[in-house]
């Protein structure tokens, strides 16, 4: 056994798995041979039993790294924006987070549309109110303050429209913005960074 770094181990792979594919599709495991034909049967076998025992060497180097970096993936920790992960979880989480970033889209999108929807519904109820006045008073609008006042706040009451906003959306996104982005800005420095220190036996 010998010890190499998760940096090492994961470029070992990447070079295994071309080997493999070399092997795969460049080696002959069977042929017919006629009576006429030249072929050395005997030296065809040779070198069909060698490239499938490369194979299979192969296969196996390249199992027992994957099983190795797994297993320290599963163990290792790491902090991201103040966050403790496993490596496993930081990889996870680097391939998934764009179920978070539809997450924040729609709820940056809901917030928008309803306070744009409250904010319509203010300037249509005040603007309502004014013809309401106008109608009611006529000239008497801008000196019958108290009458004004009281027809105001009744109608205004009775037409009100309020945000039901029950996981206070603004600290939400706000949250979930900044979390994403201390996780996409800081994943691959500190993976890298691991990758270069862990160690592996294999």
């Amino acid at each position: 056994m010998s010890s190499i770094s998760v940096s090492q181990a994961l470029a070992e792979l990447k070079l295994l798995r071309k080997r493999i594919q070399n092997v795969t599709q460049n080696s002959t495991f069977t042929v017919l041979k006629k009576k006429r034909d030249l072929l050395d049967a005997s030296r065809f076998s040779t070198e069909a039993v060698a490239s499938y025992q490369s194979y299979t060497d192969l296969l196996s180097r390249y199992n027992a790294i994957k099983a190795a970096i797994v297993l320290s993936n599963a163990t290792t920790t790491v902090s991201i924006g103040g966050v403790s992960y496993t490596v496993a979880d930081a990889v996870e989480r680097k391939k998934t987070i764009d179920i978070e970033k539809e997450m924040l889209v729609t709820m940056q999108g809901q917030f928008e549309r309803v306070k744009r929807e409250h904010e319509n519904h203010v300037t249509n109820e005040n603007a309502r109110v004014e013809r309401l006045i106008q109608t009611e008073l006529g000239k008497d609008s801008k000196t019958n303050v108290e009458v004004i006042t009281q027809l105001s706040e009744t109608f205004l009451a009775q037409n009100k429209a309020e945000i039901v906003d029950p996981l206070n959306l603004v600290d939400k996104i706000k949250d979930l913005n900044k979390s994403i982005e201390d996780f996409e800005t800081k994943v691959d420095w500190v993976l890298s960074e691991s990758n270069g220190r862990t160690m592996i036996s294999v």
